[in-house]
C-alpha cells in the first residue's frame, strides 16, 4: 500500500545525479525515491504516493512514462532536467505532459533546490484543489438527493394523468415509465440513483421480473402512497407510483448520504 505521505521521484540512470540530488534534498520532510527507467518507477510508485517527478524524457520510454502519469495522476507535478531541451521526445512531453518546469544541465545546486521546493509547494495547492473539489461535489451531490427525497410528496399530489412521457425526464427525481409490463423510459436521476446504491439500471425494453431489487415491489404496490424499500446496502428508497394515461410511473429518490466522501 502507499505510503500516505507524497515523495520525490528521480527517474534518472547517472550515478553523479542521483547522488548529487540525494544531498541536496536531504533537508526536505519528502522522501527522496530513485528508479533508473519507467518499470522501477512503477514499482516504487506501488510503494511509495508520488507528489513530485523529476526525469530526463529524451529516452521514449521515460517520455510515455511522463504523459500516462499526467493523464492518470493528476495530483502529481514534474519537473524536466535535460540536457537535451530540443530533443524531440522532451518537445512531446513538453506539449502533452505540461511539466511544471523544465531546467536544462547544467544546473545551479540553488536553482534546481528552489525549482524543486517551488514544485513541492505547487502540488500541495494542486492536491488541496483538488481535495476541495470533491468535497463540493460530494456537498453537491447530497444536496440533490436531499431535494430530490424532499420532493416526492409534492410530486405524488400534483402529478397529472394525462402528463406526457417525455416529461418523466425533466422530473427531479428518479423515474420510470412502464408500458406492456416493460420499462418504456428512465430518466437521467433514475440511472445516476441506482449506480449510486449499486443497482443494476433499469434500461428501457426489460420487464418487470427484471427491474433492480430496490423497485421490484413498486409495480404492485398500492397508488398515490408514499413507500419505502431497504436496499442491500441498507440504504433506504422512497418511492410512489401513479397510473398515467402514457402507462406506470414509479418515481424515486434514496435517502441522502451524510457527511463528504473521504479524501483519497
Amino acid at each position: 500500500m502507499p505510503e500516505h505521505t507524497p515523495g520525490i521521484l528521480l527517474i534518472d540512470a547517472d550515478p553523479a545525479l542521483q547522488a548529487r540530488l540525494a544531498i541536496l534534498l536531504h533537508a526536505l520532510p519528502q522522501r527522496l525515491c530513485i528508479a533508473a527507467g519507467p518499470a522501477q518507477a512503477r514499482r516504487v510508485m506501488a510503494e511509495q504516493r508520488i507528489s513530485l517527478l523529476i526525469a530526463e524524457p529524451a529516452d521514449a520510454g521515460v517520455a510515455n512514462f511522463m504523459q500516462d502519469m499526467h493523464e492518470t495522476d493528476g495530483d502529481m507535478v514534474s519537473l524536466i532536467l535535460t540536457a537535451h531541451p530540443e530533443h524531440p521526445q522532451v518537445l512531446q512531453v513538453l506539449n502533452r505532459a505540461r511539466p511544471y518546469r523544465l531546467l536544462i544541465k547544467p544546473v545551479s545546486d540553488a536553482e534546481l533546490l528552489g525549482t524543486v521546493r517551488q514544485a513541492l509547494e505547487h502540488a500541495v495547492q494542486q492536491q488541496e484543489q483538488q481535495r476541495l473539489l470533491r468535497e463540493y461535489q460530494g456537498i453537491l451531490a447530497n444536496a440533490e438527493g436531499a431535494h430530490a427525497f424532499r420532493v416526492l410528496d409534492a410530486l405524488m399530489h400534483s402529478i397529472h394523468k394525462d402528463m406526457a412521457a417525455d416529461a418523466i425526464h425533466h422530473l427531479p427525481v428518479g423515474a420510470l415509465l412502464l408500458v406492456n409490463d416493460c420499462v418504456s423510459l428512465s430518466n437521467a436521476p433514475a440511472r445516476r440513483f441506482l449506480q449510486e446504491m449499486e443497482e443494476t439500471p433499469a434500461e428501457p425494453g426489460i420487464s418487470l421480473a427484471h427491474l433492480p431489487a430496490a423497485l421490484q415491489d413498486a409495480p404492485h404496490a398500492p397508488r398515490r402512497q408514499r413507500l419505502q424499500h431497504r436496499t442491500a446496502i441498507n440504504r433506504r428508497v422512497d418511492y410512489f407510483v401513479l397510473e398515467l394515461t402514457a402507462g406506470t410511473l414509479i418515481a424515486f429518490a434514496p435517502e441522502p448520504s451524510l457527511g463528504r466522501p473521504p479524501d483519497t
